[in-house]
């Protein structure tokens, strides 16, 4: 199977739930993004949450860190 899918029982499935990708060839299942990073749009890879945001990890968008006496001062932080 090729990266981006996950092939299960002769099923190709593209990995474009919520917070999944698949980095790697011949997955069975899709992989979620651990916290601080979400999936690139291609759902091949994942990417760090940009300063000023975080992930509590398996999401799709990195949130910006507005609340009262929030802040990320670095890349990648898990909320």
């Amino acid at each position: 199977c090729e990266v981006g899918f996950a092939c299960n029982g002769g099923v190709k499935t593209a990995c474009d739930g919520i917070g999944q990708y698949a980095d790697e060839l011949g997955l069975s299942v899709c992989k979620l993004a651990p916290a601080g990073t979400t999936p690139a749009p291609d759902r091949k890879i994942i990417k760090s949450c940009e300063l000023g945001s975080a992930s509590s990890g398996a999401q799709d968008e990195c949130a910006p860190c507005d609340g009262t006496g929030q802040y990320a001062d670095e890349t990648g932080l898990a909320a």
